[in-house]
């Protein structure tokens, strides 16, 4: 096999140390550099063969960037939407990616964010340390087994936080328009609003699409009860972020707990920052020692398959950019 060289974005990990010490044998160079413009991406990609990115956006003017050279993509994580399929495939450069090797972690980390606003963690902390004695204030708090938490997606991860919900709440609805069979435990709603008006938990496991963005808007938020919560792990996308914010200020639902932004960092003003009753978390759903290595070397072993020609042994092939560039 020829010697590869892959670059990976600054901005996605700090260093390439695991992907080095996984690729020795496969005699991979794998080096770090920024490439957030399209002039630095032009000097970094000269002579690579691939690119790894997380979350870092590749518009088309950053693909178009890429040196000839360049033949496929590498996302170390789940989503595609910052990366420019379209422009990738006018390129001729594939895309792979690791859909499962988060699964345990994002369903864990949605129970955790739903168990945090429920259990109303965060101002309960507030009110331990200023006044020991004013638990009434955290009232009223409902028991889960009274409860029924809605799973909007039923993919992989949507499935797992179905499974680990079923125990503990009274009823787990779900929506997925392309599911016909519920997973076990589950009961399946033939609406996404009808959904939403019976759920007093609303978590999200849906990619961001054109058909999916702002998919919870204003109206949608209105609907849902007052003592609803709603907590996304997936894309923030997904949500109107400033009808949320102004639904949380009205008191139009109960609270929410997001994993994910619009923008991330988000900028120091934006309102979903002051809005009341929100656990926030810095988008690491995904995140566990183990995941990490898994997303790195996994990400690895699907870019060397794609370029020999062998079959992943693990990720997936997204776009298949072989058959335009021959």
């Amino acid at each position: 096999m020829p010697r590869l060289k892959f670059v990976m974005a600054a901005r996605t990990f700090s260093d390439v140390e695991i992907e080095r010490e996984h690729l020795r044998g496969d005699d991979v160079e794998v080096v770090l550099a920024p490439l957030e413009t399209p002039q630095e991406i032009a000097a970094a990609t000269a002579g690579a063969d691939g690119v790894i990115v997380t979350v870092d956006p590749l518009p088309a003017a950053c693909v178009e960037a890429f040196a000839p050279s360049v033949r496929v993509i590498g996302r170390a994580g789940i989503g595609l939407d910052a990366i420019d399929l379209d422009a990738a495939a006018v390129r001729g450069v594939g895309v792979v990616h690791v859909p499962d090797y988060a699964t345990e972690e994002v369903a864990t980390h949605a129970l955790a964010l739903i168990l945090g606003v429920q259990r109303r963690l965060l101002p309960g902390d507030a009110v331990a340390r200023r006044d020991y004695g004013a638990w009434r204030e955290l009232a009223p708090v409902a028991p889960l087994s009274e409860q029924t938490a809605a799973v909007v997606g039923l993919g992989r991860i949507g499935r797992a936080t179905a499974a680990l919900l079923a125990p503990l709440f009274g009823r787990v609805s779900g929506f997925d328009p392309g599911v016909t069979e519920a997973p076990d435990g589950v009961s399946l709603v033939a609406s996404l609003d009808a959904l939403l008006e019976e759920a007093d938990v609303v978590t999200l496991h849906l990619p961001l699409l054109p058909e999916t963005t702002a998919l919870i808007d204003a109206a949608r938020l209105r609907a849902m009860k007052r003592s609803a919560v709603l907590v996304n792990v997936s894309r923030g996308g997904l949500i109107d972020q400033p009808a949320l914010a102004q639904a949380l200020h009205d008191g139009e639902i109960a609270g929410a707990a997001l994993d994910v932004l619009v923008a991330e960092p988000p900028a120091a003003d934006d309102p979903i920052l002051s809005a009341p009753n929100l656990l926030l978390s810095p988008h690491f759903g995904w995140y566990s020692t183990a995941a990490e290595r898994r997303a790195r070397t996994m990400t690895a072993d699907a870019m060397v398959d794609y370029l020999v020609g062998r079959e992943l042994r693990g990720g997936r092939i997204a776009l298949d950019g072989r058959s335009a560039a021959s």
